[in-house]
């Protein structure tokens, strides 16, 4: 599920749709969206929604965090292919998080 900068890049380019949680080890809320996350992730695996979930830690892939313009932690962007179809700063609830993975799969 942790993904560096490099392997973003590559499911970019394959026009992978995707979700991934910007994080850092020190940062409290994105802690506490952990759990969630993972058992929305897990969920999407489960039924092949053709959605991959992943997570970046903002400090060891600091190129590619600044490239695309996150500047806080917690930070969802999902991804089509190339395109980031929608940014969210901040603790996110599992509703969230499914409409997120809704959009891709709709768009």
């Amino acid at each position: 599920m942790e993904i560096t900068g490099k392997e973003l890049l590559e499911k970019i380019n394959k026009g992978e749709k995707m979700i991934v949680d910007f994080k850092a080890s020190w940062c409290g809320p994105c802690k506490v969206l952990t759990p969630i996350y993972e058992k929305v992730a897990n969920e999407h695996k489960q039924n092949n929604s053709g959605v991959s979930f992943y997570t970046m830690d903002v400090d060891l892939n600091r190129d590619t965090v600044i490239t695309l313009g996150v500047r806080s932690v917690p930070t969802i962007k999902s991804f089509n292919g190339a395109d980031v179809v929608a940014t969210k700063v901040g603790l996110l609830q599992e509703s969230q998080l499914n409409q997120l993975a809704q959009d891709l799969i709709n768009g």
